[in-house]
């Protein structure tokens, strides 16, 4: 579903002018202030998720699973996230990359589930190296547009769930490297995906917006103080965009603020830095028939390790606990 908003959705939070009037040392502190619960939440001796199988069903000739998984907040302790695993014949399904799909506001797993997994059904056939999907749920109570992050209240902590529990969860007994993990999203989901990546580079390698935005758009007041803002907004990472590869797709006929116009403006920041980055304008509107589109076309975009032979073991990396990049000491401020 669109976001809201006119011209300019609600008005774009400005970046705090903390890091120009005052030390650089100032807005570290605050940086790290801020990160602290995270890191501690992400230590190697954390104890390891709670993990149910609520179900686990044939589909599109794959097979689809749900697991309810806990995670560290006060809205929603138990989140949960479905994968589904293509039909592979003797080929391991542990030796098969990750993509992480995060759906919009209002949304659910269920809608990218519909969307997606028919054209991977389709890709796969026609000779894509095959993957396995993972559909999380984003929503949250207390700040219903959770822009898939954590809330300042911690009422809502779906960055850490999604990169620690959630990955644990569904990777299991071999956690993928970066190599092999991508993350997609729609809408609010995009803006999700491209923060969470530019947050957390050791564990993405690729990632793709459909219709996503890279501004701040707290509907709901989830963010408190400028270190936060700060944290949220995707130009304070463009050191750590430098190591991810981008696709970007905007239909011609989505004027949804505030997406409208925002492949152009972050394609235009990536290519200043001389950072790859591919981009796709079909016809069409905010739509899931667009979003069904852009997930077949990304099959081919996708980069991946050669798959291990059916009798190879493949490589197991840690387990994800490193703690999110911080903004830069200068952040870039938002382009008008």
């Amino acid at each position: 579903m669109a976001k809201r908003g006119d011209s300019g959705g609600l008005a774009r939070p400005a970046l705090s002018p903390l890091s120009s009037t005052l030390p650089k040392i100032l807005l570290a502190l605050s940086v790290i202030a801020l990160l602290l619960p995270t890191i501690f939440l992400r230590g190697a001796k954390a104890n390891p998720p709670s993990v149910t199988t609520l179900s686990t069903k044939k589909y599109l000739s794959g097979t689809l699973v749900d697991l309810r998984v806990s995670s560290p907040e006060v809205d929603y302790p138990m989140r949960d996230i479905f994968t589904w695993t293509p039909p592979l014949g003797s080929q391991d399904p542990s030796s098969l990359p990750v993509v992480y799909f995060l759906h919009g506001w209002p949304g659910s797993p269920s809608s990218m589930i519909a969307s997606v997994t028919p054209q991977l059904v389709k890709a796969f056939q026609s000779g894509s190296q095959p993957f396995i999907a993972a559909f999380p749920d984003g929503n949250a109570k207390t700040h219903f547009d959770s822009e898939w992050a954590d809330s300042s209240d911690g009422k809502a902590m779906v960055e850490t769930w999604l990169t620690t529990n959630a990955i644990t969860a569904v990777e299991g007994s071999r956690i993928r490297t970066r190599s092999e993990r991508a993350i997609v999203g729609f809408s609010m989901g995009g803006y999700g995906a491209s923060i969470i990546a530019l947050h957390h580079p050791d564990l993405f390698s690729q990632v793709s917006t459909f219709a996503g935005y890279f501004l701040v758009d707290d509907l709901t007041g989830a963010f408190k103080g400028s270190a936060k803002l700060n944290f949220q907004n995707p130009s304070n990472f463009m050191s750590a965009a430098k190591q991810l590869r981008w696709y970007l797709a905007e239909a011609k006929d989505d004027f949804t603020q505030p997406i409208h116009g925002e492949m152009a403006r972050w394609s235009k920041k990536l290519a200043a830095l001389k950072i790859p980055v591919t981009t796709h304008s079909p016809t069409g509107g905010h739509s899931f028939i667009f979003v069904g589109n852009e997930s077949l076309l990304l099959t081919t975009w996708l980069r991946w390790p050669p798959l291990p032979t059916p009798s190879a073991t493949p490589a197991a990396s840690s387990t994800p606990t490193s703690a999110p990049t911080s903004p830069e000491a200068q952040p870039t401020p938002p382009t008008p």
